[in-house]
């Protein structure tokens, strides 16, 4: 492992964490609203697995089969970054009272793992697009983190980034022979899933803003 990073458990996967992301963030969480603050402490447990997990889908695993892997290691170097500024905002806030099991979410998020490679591309993609869906309204100026513009910043920029892997991965399973059709079908897949995974969080999802996860099934995600 190189010099600047050390190993770091996580919650559901093991990763590298480099040095410099491990610095005190200056966050203004003391300024959300406590009802607001409980529930981004429930949700932050699956943000924080989705994120490991996608160290490993962007990793070293894909590093042989694409002209790109430097370009995919930066991603897994994003998503790195992002479980750190998770880790230290969660931190500041409340312990979670109602976080889904860590290990049925490690379970889940390693069944995207698939040997497939272009059905692991499509699923990585889903899974970044609902992360996108889920920050989008805790991003918006008027939403529930307005108080915390600090807060808002850091989970805007987490979102801008996760946009652009939601495009990367697509473009690697169609270079791999995915169709639109395969993509949306693999994407119905995994909201669905994610549908009982959610279930834990749907209450603190809904007062977060992110209305349309706190339903029994997820519907057809709109565009990052």
């Amino acid at each position: 492992m190189p010099a600047s990073t050390r190993a770091n458990a996580g919650l559901c996967f093991s990763r590298p964490r480099p040095a410099s992301a491990i610095a005190p963030v200056p966050l203004d969480s003391q300024a959300i609203p406590a009802e607001v603050a409980q529930a981004l402490a429930d949700t932050l447990p699956f943000l924080l697995c989705g994120e490991e997990s996608a160290v490993h889908a962007f990793g070293r695993r894909l590093a042989g089969y694409f002209d790109s892997a430097a370009a995919l290691q930066a991603i897994a170097d994003d998503e790195i970054r992002h479980a750190a500024w998770l880790e230290r905002l969660s931190a500041d806030l409340p312990a979670p009272t109602s976080a889904p099991d860590p290990e049925r979410m490690a379970g889940f998020f390693r069944r995207l793992l698939t040997r497939d490679l272009a059905r692991h591309f499509a699923h990585i993609a889903a899974l970044d697009l609902v992360v996108c869906d889920i920050l989008r309204p805790l991003t918006a100026s008027a939403g529930a983190l307005s108080s915390a513009p600090l807060v808002m910043a850091g989970l805007r920029a987490i979102r801008q980034d996760e946009a652009r892997h939601v495009r990367v991965a697509r473009d690697c399973a169609r270079a791999l022979g995915f169709d639109a059709a395969r993509l949306r079908e693999a994407e119905a897949e995994v909201r669905q899933s994610l549908a009982g995974l959610l279930a834990p969080v749907r209450g603190s999802l809904a007062r977060l803003g992110a209305r349309a996860f706190a339903a029994v099934e997820l519907p057809t995600a709109a565009h990052a």
